[in-house]
């Protein structure tokens, strides 16, 4: 490519012609398992059929339109949103995860001015805006294997941390890729302590709801009530829209500031019927379930094969969002040419060291003993190679 501008790492494939359901197709005559969902978007399979007659049938009627007037059903879809979540307020449709995002943190600002911006350590909910200037990060790395049957306040790690009018916005497991599962205690207990100290508590479900997690949404597994949601990614299936879910109180405060927000594509009438689509795809199919069981076998499968690898440090996930913690002794861009070769595209955070499988729910469970054998395969192959050097440099 002499043109394009692409400041990222790249595999060096670049004559992608197709994708369909797990697959893509380059110009050659190749295919390639797609283990990412493209960028965790296309969670219920790439070119979807409904989903492009959908867009087929909208383009035909109505594809954008002034924010001085909105399409006849959008309300309607709105409130499919609020059912999923149970809560009683409003829904934003706007273009992206991080736009949603900043709307949500514009929305708890006009709510309280002062209040202070908390995430965990490791959590990524942003590309831009005030989530990227976070005032206070809590490392739970220590609760991960805490055997106390109960989380308190007084414990260090959320001592002195959630102040009055705290605004507490969380990735429940993703983590930048680390794929990090919270107990359930720990976050009861920060969700009693926002309420006690009269604080706004968002979920930031870009990555896990949706379904990702074998659950609807990603705080479902914790069994709280957050006072806003922001979904993306998976909402659209790729097609960029995304929506900020915000509880009545919150509504009512705002709606009393008389604000005021315009973007050229918020409650766009493509973007909400393709989100409408791709909950009914959800909803009739039971790809709720297929992603728990299909998650619980992928990762059974990979713990069986990878279980005697030395440079495999842990294997952990929640329905169809797994993480492989590789060592250091091996980057997981080694693993990620060499499964390349094999015409699998695998997900990796350089700055952790892990390998991501985040595949589409609609994956054929057929190719899942295929795909792990083939990452067993590899890391063994590379590990070996790096022993023996050693070995002779010894």
């Amino acid at each position: 490519m002499h043109y394009l501008f692409n400041p990222l790492p790249h595999s060096g494939i670049n004559n992608i012609i197709k994708a369909k359901d797990e697959f893509y197709y380059t110009s050659d005559g190749k295919k390639y398992i797609d283990l990412e969902s493209g960028i965790w978007c296309a969670s219920i399979g790439h070119n979807h059929n409904n989903i492009n007659k959908i867009i087929h049938d909208q383009l035909n009627s109505l594809s954008h339109i002034s924010k001085r007037v909105l399409p006849s059903n959008i309300d309607r879809i709105a409130r499919k949103l609020l059912n999923l979540t149970e809560i009683q307020g409003k829904v934003m449709f706007l273009n992206t995860g991080s736009e949603a995002i900043e709307f949500s943190m514009i929305l708890s600002k006009l709510v309280h001015k002062n209040g202070k911006i908390i995430s965990f350590e490791d959590n990524y909910v942003s590309a831009y805006g005030q989530a990227t200037q976070i005032d206070e990060k809590i490392n739970i790395r220590p609760c991960l294997k805490c055997e106390q049957k109960e989380c308190t306040k007084d414990c260090k790690v959320l001592k002195n941390k959630i102040d009055k009018n705290a605004i507490f916005i969380f990735d429940p497991f993703c983590f930048s890729r680390l794929v990090l599962i919270p107990p359930q205690k720990l976050i009861k207990r920060i969700e009693e302590e926002i309420k006690l100290n009269n604080g706004i508590l968002i979920v930031d479900e870009i990555t896990t709801g949706m379904g990702r997690t074998g659950k609807w949404f990603g705080y479902d597994h914790f069994e709280i009530k957050p006072d806003m949601i922001v979904l993306g990614k998976s909402l659209g299936n790729g097609y960029p829209v995304s929506a900020v879910i915000i509880n009545e109180f919150i509504i009512k405060k705002v709606e009393r500031t008389k604000f005021g927000y315009y973007q050229s594509h918020q409650n766009d009438p493509m973007g909400c019927k393709i989100a409408e689509g791709v909950i009914e795809e959800i909803q009739e199919n039971k790809l709720i379930d297929v992603s728990r069981e299909l998650g619980a076998s992928f990762l059974s499968k990979l713990k069986e094969e990878l279980f005697n690898i030395d440079c495999v440090e842990d294997i952990r996930g929640i329905g169809l969002l797994i993480g492989i913690q590789i060592s250091r002794d091996i980057t997981v861009e080694e693993i990620y040419n060499k499964l390349l070769e094999k015409r699998i595209i695998i997900g990796i955070s350089f700055k952790y060291n892990v390998l991501n499988v985040f595949p589409p729910y609609t994956i054929n469970p057929v190719l899942i003993p295929k795909i792990a054998e083939s990452i067993k395969t590899v890391i063994f192959e590379i590990e070996q190679d790096k022993k023996r050097i050693n070995k002779l440099s010894n």
